[in-house]
């Protein structure tokens, strides 16, 4: 008998623990999981075979959960800061000293600079989503912000808020997630700009991707890595990277050439479609061929097999979206299968509303009608207001160098490590929260940027000891505490809730998180302790909403769009002073100008995931260390061979800004001219005050790239599409650099 009490076991009493693996440790998360309790501790997690998200499947992350709850340097105890800012120096207080010393300083601040002069921010995958929104708005702050990564908001953000204004929402492929019992399975799936077998992204289980293989859909890739699913596609594009929106324009010209569209829901339900057409007409294959690097007749192939699949679905990723050009790539893949009629159908892009009418995002700025405008970046970026609103990070650190249009004071930072997975240029970023008055930070472990500028460090509970919610289009279910946690460490929630009483107690009258829960899940009509016994569900989909008005607030048929149509000539876009229509720009001869051929002759692209490892998080996990002790950077035989390097060398990786040193692999996985480098490296095991902030700086790929190089509307970013060199680390150079 499995257990779902979200009580903490006796001791005495072995008991297995029904749960969602969320973060922390970090994860996109989603996966059931059932917790073994020995003696108070968890001694064993595998996963839940009942849970219809993953089925039983469990990556290594989540295998290596006991490691984390258990690891010597857990943070477990509230740290003030006792010396200067970096030196590492702390004293212990309790939570309530803690709390009452933020409260205090954030008080203050608020008095003389304004609510809007605190920022309130969150690194990625984060139940912290649901909650720390209600606390920035309520201390009256109109800025939160998601620095997953910061610079170009180049992470899901360009996706959820384009999609909003071209179709009013975030489509999603219908892999079977929503019927588990009998799965609707796509005549084709298009994987572009992702890897989802490793990076289960957004609510999303990258086995669903290889159940559909499994029940015949047949893949086409676009990636310039040689990943498992490029492996198995029907057709794999290896494209150039940053040139996906030659590649998508090149693929509607075919579509337009070939006839491959579904005339009768353009009429109905598409704006703009004549005007498409004359977007791709420059984009013959040919010319596409070109600009991308793919084969003219693999262009050919790939596109006549989507032209005449139904129903197809995308899995889109974040290599689409770190681009400064990403609003174009975004806009020509939602026309790719818009005019090809695979919207709200089943089997291909479907519109989720919010699973059983419960807020995925938790609270918006829209519960709070007081915030206004002060949100950094609107006003330059106004398209960052579309879908889920987030501040816009490098309107921030400009921001905080000239404290104009106000000065920012202080930071709120939950879960996110900043420096070595967040920004551009770290040293910039480094220097500039150093610079306020007051930051807090709410981790598992200590970080760097908890060394380098953190006045107040809280420890923060594991999702194993805690009471929380997993809410996303797929599935809604309840993560169960099965142990105390050590110390005074405790739950994101209750810190959150806590912190908002000292600080905005008319927005939270709860009396414990369990209550909080309750109220978020009044619209499902159960409470937690109903949630927690009924186990997870994943909540039905209906199709064609757009035909009954299901996706418009005022009830009429059509998208939520000012035309009521999917608009790919974009009016949103055109108030926001953007292009209304897709098109491509080569952006690395921007970046070569002042340098020659030779200089910077690589692509450089950064961020792949790797299957043992969350962005930042697990450098201090042995059994995932081991997999891979340090970072690497890959590059092809060929170039390696040019440049005399051989596997296993330490490299120095090179642009026009910086440099960063790792270790190198010779692999044909990527094309010759394409430089991989790992990202989110740190060396826990290394010293921590300044200047070596366990090391952080010298793996740190994100030292290439420069600020302000974020695209039209605010979003996208090249951390897949940079410039760089790369040259073995002689003795010389390496004592040069000691």
């Amino acid at each position: 008998m499995v257990s779902q009490e979200s009580t903490t076991p006796s001791i005495s009493e072995p008991k297995i623990v029904r749960s969602i693996c969320w973060s922390p440790p970090g994860c996109h998360g989603g996966c059931g999981v059932l917790l073994q309790v020995e003696n108070g501790k968890v001694v064993k997690v595998q996963g839940d075979p009942q849970n219809s998200f993953n089925s039983g499947k469990l990556c290594v992350r989540g295998q290596a959960i006991t490691e984390a709850l258990y690891h010597p340097d857990r943070l477990t105890k509230p740290l003030l800061r006792a010396g200067n800012r970096g030196e590492n120096k702390w004293s212990e207080v309790s939570f309530d000293e803690a709390l009452d010393f933020i409260a205090e300083r954030l008080q203050a601040i608020r008095t003389e600079y304004g609510a809007e002069s605190v920022i309130f921010c969150k690194g990625t995958a984060r139940d912290i989503g649901a909650y720390l929104p209600r606390l920035c708005y309520g201390f009256g702050s109109p800025n939160y912000f998601g620095f997953g990564p910061g610079s170009g908001n180049a992470c899901y953000r360009p996706r959820v808020a384009a999609s909003t204004a071209i179709m009013g929402g975030l489509p999603v492929p219908d892999l079977g997630e929503f019927n588990p019992s009998n799965p609707v399975t796509p005549e084709c799936i298009v994987i572009w700009g992702a890897n989802p077998i490793h990076s289960n992204p957004d609510g999303m289980h990258g086995g669903w991707v290889v159940d559909a293989i499994q029940r015949g859909s047949k893949l086409i890739v676009i990636d310039p890595q040689h990943t498992w699913l490029a492996a198995h596609a029907e057709y794999w594009l290896q494209l150039q990277p940053g040139s996906d929106a030659a590649l998508a324009l090149g693929m509607i010209h075919l579509l337009f050439k070939n006839n491959h569209l579904d005339t009768e829901f353009c009429d109905r339900w598409v704006h703009g479609v004549d005007e498409m057409r004359s977007a791709a007409s420059s984009f013959t294959t040919e010319k596409t061929a070109e600009l991308t690097g793919v084969p003219a007749p693999v262009i050919k192939a790939a596109a006549e097999c989507f032209g005449k699949s139904s129903p197809a679905g995308l899995i889109w990723g974040v290599s689409v979206d770190m681009h400064p050009h990403c609003l174009s790539t975004i806009q020509s893949l939602i026309a790719l299968f818009a005019l090809t009629g695979n919207i709200e159908i089943p089997g291909g892009m479907v519109l989720p509303s919010d699973p059983f009418g419960m807020k995925r995002r938790g609270d918006q700025v829209r519960d709070f009608p007081e915030i206004k405008l002060k949100r950094i970046g609107a006003a330059e970026y106004p398209l960052i207001e579309y879908g889920n609103p987030y501040a816009q990070p490098d309107i921030l650190l400009h921001q905080m160098e000239t404290g104009k249009p106000y000065p920012i004071r202080a930071a709120w930072l939950q879960g996110t490590a900043v420096i070595p997975s967040s920004f551009a240029d770290p040293e910039r970023v480094v220097k500039l929260f150093g610079k306020l008055d007051f930051n807090v930070m709410v981790d598992i472990f200590m970080t760097p940027a908890a060394v380098a500028f953190a006045d107040v460090v809280l420890p923060a509970a594991m999702y194993p000891e805690k009471d929380s919610i997993y809410l996303h289009y797929s599935q809604l279910g309840a993560i169960n505490k099965a142990v105390d946690p050590p110390g005074e460490c405790k739950s994101d929630a209750e810190i959150i809730l806590e912190t908002g009483k000292r600080l905005a107690p008319e927005y939270f009258p709860w009396k414990s998180v369990t209550e909080w829960l309750n109220h978020w899940l009044e619209p499902a009509g159960l409470t937690f302790t109903e949630l927690s016994a009924r186990g997870p569900r994943a909540p039905s989909i209906e199709y064609h909403k757009q035909e009954e008005g299901r996706l418009r607030a005022d009830g009429k048929p059509g998208f939520d769009t000012p035309s009521g149509k999917i608009e790919l000539k974009s009016s949103i876009f055109e108030r926001c002073h953007l292009p209304e229509l897709p098109y491509y720009t080569d952006v690395h001869e921007d970046y070569r100008k002042g340098t020659s051929d030779s200089d910077y002759p690589f692509i450089l692209t950064t961020g792949a995931r790797k299957p043992h490892y969350f962005c930042s998080e697990q450098r201090q996990i042995p059994s995932l260390r081991n997999k891979q002790p340090e970072p690497e950077v890959t590059m092809h035989p060929d170039a390696a061979l040019e440049k005399g390097i051989d596997a296993g060398d330490r490299v120095r990786i090179s642009s026009p800004h910086g440099s960063c040193e790792m270790a190198a692999v010779v692999s044909d996985a990527f094309p010759p001219m394409v430089i991989h480098c790992d990202y989110g490296w740190w060396f826990p095991e290394e010293e921590a005050a300044e200047p070596h902030l366990f090391g952080v700086m010298r793996a740190n790929v994100n030292r290439l790239l420069p600020s302000e190089l974020q695209g039209p509307g605010g979003f996208g970013y090249p951390f897949r599409c940079y410039i760089c060199n790369i040259e073995r680390i002689t003795p010389e150079m390496q004592s040069e650099t000691t």
